[in-house]
Order: structure tokens, then C-alpha cells, then sequence
């Protein structure tokens, strides 16, 4: 009877022993445990013999009973305890330790990882990120192909951006060539540094926010910075001719701004050659040209034209004579189309604003 009582003692033992792994830590990122977390009751197995709770027997050395304490690699409750001098069972215990020292650092890099993703999309602001994302979504044409984290880009859906003209960049894209406008966020930043400014993408188109929260659209160079600017440059002559040549038409009118901006060769040339088809048709005032990307790069070219709608020469109200020249720009070749032409007051002005969408060409499309 002694013998029977000893080796059930025995088997009871074992059973609370956890042979070879411990019980990992809840992670110091994540709060959870970790994945393959095995539940062990506070008070050791519970054993139940006819409804009745069994006496909870003396554990014999190297046995793991009771709440679990903390343990030599993380000073945290929850892992293994050692109980009893015996020096048989320490060196499996330090095969666990080995383990379970992977195992934390593991959880702890892939938790790191996560939190610094989460960051990147927490530096801008929920009012930065629908800012930019409705800025693109007005303004860029939605023919093109658009890259951006992937925060962004289901902020650019939900604006009416096509699904199907956004590439999602991460740890595995080699670079934002397949697209001809990147959105710079902080995570994406983060996966190209300073080459995406200097070498992929040099030309700001519009900026949002400010500091590490910054978001910044950008024109892909799909040959590099030199090759883009140098294009910008050598389409600096043609758009210079094609302003003087709209400035001696005796039908179209200018402020001096709007000279000076012909002159140096400012205006994007699809909206050149959109108002030099204007005058055969009707007479027009143009009072500025413009660019609506706040923080544009110097060098990006001016997209909109404010027209007066007040045309004394035009002899019709300035509801009709708007109709009458959006008419005629709706009428010319897809490439010169003008997005879209928008009636309002600028500065006390009644305007025509004739605009085209993002990015400009840099070079010559032809006259």
C-alpha cells in the first residue's frame, strides 16, 4: 500500500513539470504571450477524483507546482521556477533558458518592427493624410499610376482615386519607377531615404504638414533627376516662343503678371497651346496663370490660367462667354484638353479658370 501511494505521489509530480520549454513572457511590445502559449493553472494541474478536488502531494525535486514565479532571464512572473537543490535537472533548465532567451528576442524585433510601422503611419495627422490624399485626388490625373504606403493609398480610394493606378511601396518594392507620382510619407521616407528626393522623384508638386508628419507629392523621374531637369530645361525655349507668339495675337490681352510669366517661359505647354487655339474663336483676357500646389517646387510649371469673364469684345454675358470658350477647349485634341474650367470670383475678379492636371510635361509636346 506505502509503494502505491509513493509512485502515484510520483505521477502526480510529473504531470505540473513542463519538460524542456518554459512558459514564454508576455512580450514588452505586444502585451500578449507569446505564439505558442500553453496554459497552466496558477495553483499547478488540477486533478479531480469522484467530484472531489485530490490532495495536492509533495512535489518531488525538479517539479514545477504552484503560481510559477519569476525566472532567471526576465525577473517577470510567469515563467519557470526552480525549486530544491538538486543539480540533475539545471542543465535542461538552461536549454530552456537558451529558448526562451530566441524566442523574447524574436517577439521583442518582430514587435519593434510593428510599432515602427504604426509610427510611421501616427507622424501624420488624420487632417495631414485627407489633406494630401484630396489633393491628389483633384489634381492628378487619374490616368496615371500613383505610389504610396499603404495608408495613403486606401486614403486615395476612398477619395475616388482608381484602385488600379496605385501601387502599394513596402520592404520588398525596388523603387517607385512604375508610377509617375509618388506620395513621400514618413514610412516611405523610411524605405528610400534621400535618393527618392535626389534621384527618383526631384520635383514637389505640393507639400502638407510640416516636420516628420510632412507628406510631400512628388513627379518619378523615370531617368533620373539630371535627365528630368535637363528635359525641363530644353523644353524652356519652346514654351518661351509659344508665350511670345500668344502675346502678338491683337485678340488676347494680358496683365503684366501674366506677360512676365509668358515670357520666362512659366506656363505648362499643353495649356499654351489649349489658349493659343482660343483667339480664331473668342477674345481673351488672361489676368495669371498659376500653380494649385502649395509648397510646388520653383521649377514646377504653372497649370491653371485665370481668364476674365468681363470681355466687352466678346459681346455676351460672362455666363455665355464662359460656355462659349469651354466649348471651344472641350473641342481640341486629348493631349491640349484642358481637366476642367471652373467659373468664381479670385480677388474680386469673375474668373475662368482653365486648368490641366498633374504633372506637367517637362519637355516640348509639339505646337
Amino acid at each position: 500500500m506505502q509503494a502505491a501511494v509513493e509512485a502515484e505521489r510520483a505521477a502526480a509530480g510529473r504531470t505540473a513539470t513542463v519538460p524542456g520549454r518554459a512558459l514564454p513572457p508576455e512580450s514588452a511590445v505586444s502585451g500578449k504571450t507569446g505564439p505558442e502559449e500553453t496554459s497552466v493553472p496558477a495553483n499547478g494541474t488540477s486533478r479531480m477524483r469522484n467530484g472531489a478536488a485530490a490532495a495536492e502531494p509533495a512535489a518531488p525535486p525538479g517539479s514545477i507546482v504552484g503560481p510559477l514565479p519569476e525566472d532567471d532571464v526576465t525577473r517577470r512572473p510567469g515563467s519557470a521556477a526552480k525549486s530544491g537543490p538538486a543539480a540533475g535537472p539545471r542543465k535542461p533548465r538552461r536549454r530552456a533558458g537558451a529558448r526562451l532567451i530566441a524566442l523574447g528576442l524574436g517577439v521583442l524585433v518582430a514587435g519593434s518592427l510593428a510599432a515602427v510601422a504604426g509610427d510611421h503611419v501616427a507622424l501624420s495627422s488624420p487632417d495631414v493624410r485627407a489633406q494630401a490624399a484630396a489633393w491628389v485626388a483633384g489634381q492628378v490625373s487619374p490616368d496615371i499610376t500613383v505610389s504610396c504606403d499603404a495608408a495613403i493609398c486606401a486614403e486615395l480610394q476612398n477619395h475616388g482615386f482608381p484602385a488600379s493606378k496605385l501601387v502599394v511601396l513596402g520592404s520588398a518594392t525596388p523603387d517607385p519607377l512604375p508610377s509617375v507620382v509618388v506620395v513621400e510619407t514618413a514610412a516611405v521616407r523610411d524605405l528610400f531615404g534621400s535618393s527618392l528626393a535626389m534621384t527618383w522623384a526631384p520635383a514637389v508638386l505640393a507639400s502638407f504638414g510640416s516636420g516628420p508628419g510632412a507628406i510631400t507629392i512628388r513627379v518619378v523621374a523615370p531617368h533620373g533627376g539630371a535627365a528630368y531637369r535637363a528635359a525641363l530645361q530644353a523644353g524652356l525655349a519652346g514654351r518661351m516662343a509659344s508665350g511670345a507668339a500668344l502675346l502678338r495675337d491683337s485678340q488676347v490681352t494680358v496683365s503684366a503678371l501674366a506677360r512676365s510669366q509668358l515670357l520666362a517661359g512659366q506656363v505648362d505647354p499643353r495649356l499654351l497651346l489649349a489658349l493659343a487655339s482660343l483667339p480664331g474663336h473668342e477674345p481673351i483676357d488672361i489676368v495669371r496663370f498659376g500653380n494649385p500646389g502649395p509648397g510646388a517646387s520653383p521649377g514646377v510649371l504653372l497649370r491653371f490660367a485665370d481668364l476674365a469673364e468681363d470681355i466687352p469684345a466678346a459681346r455676351m454675358d460672362a455666363a455665355a462667354y464662359a460656355r462659349a470658350v469651354w466649348a471651344v477647349l472641350n473641342g481640341t485634341s486629348a493631349r491640349i484638353r484642358p481637366a476642367r474650367a471652373v467659373s468664381g470670383p479670385v480677388q474680386g475678379q469673375a474668373v475662368l479658370r482653365v486648368e490641366f492636371s498633374a504633372p506637367s510635361p517637362p519637355g516640348n509636346i509639339g505646337s
